[in-house]
């Protein structure tokens, strides 16, 4: 190839290009070329200036004069790959389609109503408890990660929700996070893991304190970022930031991240300097100033904001009643409580004084170790109140450790002086628990010899006491939890589900241990119930690992009556199918005890929930636990008459993590005494004080309601653009062999496919892409497409948009057909008179900033007059393939490429343009004005501050550091008109909009099927006449019944009409859509539909329907079927239709 050869709008291709390219300019500059090129896949722009040799490597693929010789079944396929991959434009809920939740109204509309509205996401999702935030999380990721906006994504949470994450993201999105911890970190010492990894989850406190964690993540940068539980990042004040408010405001930055959102339940405490400090993390010029959320709360609307209270999160209505229910049945708590006898009695007081004398040396050692000691005794009282047991099994690991200090006590001097108590100890899972406390077992007050005999012979006394006990028949705590048991059922109805819940693994084996092991046989197996358990010392596992969580919890819901567990099963267990749980000991924080409780009142339970609290009322932290359910259930008369569990979601509020436990530590030290502490209690849980925080005037940001008519409506109107498993099935079992895949459907199940190894060939797309899809597995034993397929069978491989599998069988056929999407095809339609030209484009919107927001398919239809019409790019589906060696008509005449071009954006591109622009503008608009608000006050205030100062030195002070202050004000007002005049660029760029990256993909003749004249076809040939009279029958039946029509003949959609059932108090919006396909006849005759009409009949099933009028040149005769898809249609191959008789119309008549 020569110089030459290579013109305007030719397409090139080669190794010297990363995709192929069509030609803006060529121009000669001396022996060499310099080309200017826009590539076909990216719109980039290539500039590269080659010589001779460089030119006759490329190729050359002329657009001047197609040669329409290309196969038009490959034709037809590569606009199919290009249209599945811009699948979401075209259904409004995508990710609903590959991934395995069905999603709530309220999710639907915070992700495609919100988030993905936004040019750059930087979000607070405040939604009450339950209402789903991982699935919200979960739909944004997959619908980014398809668009192509995201490859890397950074998931921080407390460390106790970390596998909680992990688990839901790869069961219900298929999307695989590593959490990366200190084993981690260790394990990649002298690399970066953060970098290195492309999804991951970590723990908020500790990359807040962990030095090397922060730095090294410090040094990554991620596309999304999702904050679980970001109230954790709150800071006090401007000038008290906690490190997690630090973290907050680095990964907030835009070097580190793109888009951000935080999610919690309780981002504020009623304090609104505090909460827009909070949101600085977001934007820190929209909220720079407290001014902008007070604009916020006038206008019942806030930037970046979005909170549904409980009220407003409901089902989709119920399709017989159009009821829509509430998502959350009652939460009924109950204080069971109970004495311990007077032997235990004793026991208790001797371990009482035990403890108050340690606890009185560990306050007066205000150290680490000293800390750690109150810290251990506290811990003791608690594992009294869970089991005699589990106090006495302490006490003996206490009594051990102590007789080996005492053998070198200046050993364990040095040991210890690393020993201390974690800040995020109430937020690490409880196998770290369990880690942290054995080890602060052998904290003790003194090293002294004689001491640390004493208290040897102390322990020793209370191990025996304690043993003394377990040799009796049955403890006070465990009578009461069988007498619990027999009144409510358990033992007479074996299909009764109960949890119980205990905080410590020494007190599982007291109820559920197997007697192995040195275990105890545990008093429930004793009592011959069926039961499994959960603690920290299991593997997360999988459904089929017996002695794994997640094995277990199968157990529970398939086989066993009852679970014991401990703090575990709070983390990441989904128990709804279990209505009724006691709490046989009481965690000390109340975010401990909403856990547990979330692991059955959540979505998905169809019963009220009972949930039981056991307390010993004739001990001191008995009586304080009383008194605080006491006041709780005085509450929620008051604030939550509906049991919701809303008092519960806010107590974390009131108290902080350890705030109940440091004043019961306080008590054992006698800083305060019972009544006190009942006292604070009283203060603290306070109905004003709670009903500030649950209703405070932030809260008036809050949606106590959904728009649901217009998410059902949209909802309906979706059915239509849904990617159904049909459609991605026929495209892969066609597009399979072009890849060298042999896909065999299984006998028992034909939607079932045996896939086995992939080609080498298809390997390279699979690495090509798994940055942005993951990866590619090298064999696939059985795939489906569709999810229903998996209630069967758990095993199958799910394979959709988006999953290595298909995205790489989708590129390799892009390529091995785009030599026949640019020469042109030829195609039949059975309908057509007279040959027309189809030509497809492809067209993008971008923002000032160079974001590509949306990216269409069109087709333009060109008769032999040249009139110029839009079609959509499924017109190749109503159409068949012609014979190899058909001749083309000559396009001699009819309107050229640019002309094409202009009646696209003329008719089509710019009223969509026009739409993204209004939209945009709206949202860059309500950005602006809070921005300039916040900016313009504290520019003011620095100004005012500048002028005082300017006076003073103008009047003659001699204040020391009057310039120096100056200066820095000065300085300071520079940066904060930078901040202002930039933030405004950067947002007038956003609110731009244009056309871009216009590219042709193909061009295909469409002729009058050969066939159309012959008997048995003819007969299915449409009259332009009949069919009008069919048409308006259609739509004078669907009036009458005060629906309203649209009509969609000229969009090959697969139908003709659109009739919408108006919402009553809403006209807008649709509570019911027909799709209907009408057929007319100037008779009674047989009835046929083409390919694509059939595959869409199929695909909507009871939401399509086939009005047949037959008699329209007489008194037209309609008869109604819903989904016709179920009639006996008969394949005519030749012209793709499918064909029926009149009499089964007849007989099916609605």
């Amino acid at each position: 190839m020569r110089a030459s050869d290579i013109k305007p709008n030719v397409l090139l291709r080669g190794a010297l290009f990363p995709e192929l390219v069509k030609v803006i300019a060529s121009i000669p500059t001396g022996d060499s070329v310099k080309l200017i090129c826009e590539g076909m896949n990216t719109g980039k722009v290539h500039q590269l200036i080659l010589n001779d040799d460089q030119i006759s490597l490329l190729e050359v693929i002329s657009t001047e004069k197609q040669p329409f010789d290309g196969d038009p079944v490959k034709f037809r396929l590569g606009i199919e790959a290009l249209r599945l991959g811009l699948a979401y434009e075209y259904d409004p809920y995508f990710s609903l389609s590959i991934a395995r939740v069905d999603p709530l109204p309220h999710q639907l509309e915070a992700v495609y109503e919100y988030f993905l509205k936004v040019p750059r996401i930087r979000f607070l999702l405040a939604d009450d408890p339950g209402a789903g935030k991982t699935i919200m999380a979960g739909l944004l990721i997959k619908e980014m990660k398809v668009r192509g906006l995201i490859q890397r994504t950074l998931i921080i949470t407390p460390a106790n929700l970390c596998f909680q994450w992990q688990r839901e993201l790869k069961d219900k999105f298929r999307e695989n996070f590593e959490i990366i911890r200190s084993d981690v970190l260790r394990a990649n010492y002298g690399t970066n893991p953060w970098q290195d990894r492309s999804q991951v989850i970590t723990s908020i406190s500790w990359v807040s304190r962990i030095q090397d964690a922060y730095e090294s993540l410090m040094r990554s940068h991620w596309d999304l970022i999702i904050v679980d539980e970001a109230h954790k990042m709150s800071a006090y004040s401007e000038e008290k930031k906690t490190l997690a408010y630090q973290l907050g405001e680095a990964l907030s930055e835009p070097e580190r991240t793109h888009h951000l959102l935080l999610m919690t339940a309780t981002p504020h405490k009623g304090d609104p300097d505090n909460f827009c400090l909070f949101l600085r993390l977001l934007d820190k010029d929209v909220y720079a100033d407290v001014k902008s959320l007070e604009k916020a709360m006038q206008e019942r609307s806030a930037p970046f904001y979005l909170r549904r209270v409980k009220e407003a999160l409901v089902t989709f209505p119920d399709p017989n009643t159009g009821e829509a229910k509430s998502l959350f049945t009652k939460r009924v708590v109950k204080t069971v409580a109970f004495q311990i006898d007077s032997d235990e009695l004793d026991f208790y007081d001797r371990l009482t004084r035990y403890v108050e004398d340690q606890s009185i040396k560990a306050a007066s050692d205000d150290s680490a170790r000293g800390r750690a000691l109150g810290f251990t005794m506290a811990m003791l009282q608690r594992r009294f109140a869970s089991s005699v047991y589990a106090v006495r099994r302490s006490l003996e690991r206490m009594k051990v450790k102590r007789e080996k200090i005492l053998e070198n006590p200046e050993a364990y001097r040095q040991e210890q002086m690393n020993k201390r108590l974690p800040d995020d100890f109430d937020d690490l899972p409880d196998d770290m628990q369990e880690e942290i406390l054995a080890e602060l077992e052998d904290v003790v007050a003194s090293i002294d010899p004689e001491a640390l005999r004493e208290e040897i012979i102390e322990l020793s006394k209370l191990v025996q006491h304690a043993k003394s006990l377990e040799t009796r028949a049955v403890e006070s705590k465990l009578n009461k939890l069988r007498e619990v048991l027999v009144d409510y059922g358990i033992f007479k109805d074996s299909k009764m589900k109960l949890l119980i819940f205990t905080e410590h693994k020494d007190t599982l084996d007291y109820l559920a241990g197997d007697g192995r092991e040195n275990r105890p046989l545990g008093k429930l197996r004793d009592w011959g119930l069926n039961i499994t358990q959960i603690h920290g010392g299991m593997k997360v596992g999988d459904r089929n690992t017996p002695g794994s969580r997640i094995y277990a919890e199968r157990e529970f819901k398939e086989d066993c009556q009852v679970l014991a567990a401990t703090e575990a099963a709070g983390e990441g267990i989904n128990l709804q199918f279990c209505w009724f749980m006691i709490n046989y000991d009481i965690p000390w924080n109340p975010n401990r005890l909403e856990q547990r409780m979330g692991r059955i009142h959540r979505y998905g339970q169809e019963k009220d929930c009972l949930i039981l609290n056991f307390v010993a009322n004739n001990t001191r932290e008995g009586r304080v636990m009383e008194k605080l359910f006491d006041r709780i259930g005085q509450i929620e008369l008051d604030l939550d008459p509906k049991q919701t569990g809303k008092v519960f979601n806010v107590l974390g509020d009131i108290f902080p993590a350890n705030g109940l436990e440091k004043m019961l530590r306080d008590m054992y030290s006698r800083n305060l005494t019972e009544d006190v502490v009942k006292d604070r209690i009283v203060k603290q849980v306070d109905t004003e004080k709670l009903k500030r925080i649950t209703e405070s005037a932030l809260e008036g940001l809050a949606k106590r309601e959904l728009n649901l008519s217009a998410i059902v409506g949209k909802s309906e109107e979706a059915k239509e653009r849904r990617l159904v498993p049909e459609v991605i099935q026929d495209f892969f079992v066609k597009a399979a062999p072009y890849t060298g895949i042999i896909s065999k459907s299984d006998r028992n199940n034909p939607n079932v496919y045996r896939i086995g190894r992939l080609p080498r060939a298809l390997l390279p797309y699979g690495e090509q892409l798994e940055p942005r899809f993951g990866k590619l597995g090298k064999e696939y034993k059985n795939i489906v497409f569709g999810k229903d397929l998996l209630k069967v069978d758990p095993t199958l491989e799910w394979v959709t948009p988006g999953h290595p599998l298909f995205e790489s069988v989708r590129a390799m056929v892009l390529d091995s057909v785009l030599n026949d999407l640019h020469r042109g095809s030829i195609f039949y339609d059975l309908q057509r008179r007279d040959p027309a030209l189809l030509d497809v484009f492809s067209a993008e919107v971008r923002d000032g900033q160079g974001n590509v927001l949306h990216k269409k398919l069109y087709a333009t239809h060109t008769s032999l007059e040249g009139i110029i019409t839009i079609k959509q790019p499924t017109i190749f589906l109503d159409l068949s393939p012609a014979p190899a060696g058909i001749k083309a008509p000559d396009r001699e005449g009819l309107p050229d490429r640019n002309q094409l071009e202009s009646v696209l954006i003329q008719e089509t591109l710019n009223s969509m343009l026009e739409e993204v622009r209004k939209e945009r503008a709206r949202e860059i608009k309500t950005i602006t004005e809070h921005m300039e608000i916040s900016l313009h006050t504290l520019i003011d205030k620095v100004q005012c501050q500048f002028a005082d100062l300017q006076y003073k030195k103008d009047t003659g002070s001699t204040e020391a550091g009057l310039d120096g202050r100056l200066k820095m004000l000065e300085d300071r007002l520079d940066e904060l008109n930078n901040r202002l005049e930039k933030r405004l660029i950067e947002l007038q760029k956003e609110r731009q909009c244009s056309l871009s990256n216009i590219q042709h993909v193909g061009s295909a003749w469409v002729l009058p099927h050969p066939e159309r004249q012959t008997p048995n076809i003819k007969q299915m040939i449409s009259d332009p006449e009949i069919e009008r009279i069919a048409i308006q029958t259609a739509i004078a039946h669907e009036e009458s019944r005060g629906w309203v029509v649209q009509s969609v003949e000229e969009e090959n959609r697969g139908f003709d009409l659109i009739s919408r059932k108006p919402h009553p108090e809403d006209p807008e919006t649709a509570i019911e859509v027909r799709f209907i396909e009408v057929k007319g006849r100037a008779h009674i005759g047989e009835v046929a539909l083409t390919t694509n009409e059939y595959k869409t009949a199929a695909r909507l099933k009871k939401d399509y329907w086939l009005y047949v009028v037959f008699n329209c040149s007489a008194t037209p005769d309609m008869h109604m079927i819903e989904d016709p898809s179920q009639l006996g249609w008969k394949p005519i191959v030749k012209i793709e239709h499918y064909h029926v008789s009149a009499d089964e119309i007849i007989r099916m008549r609605h």
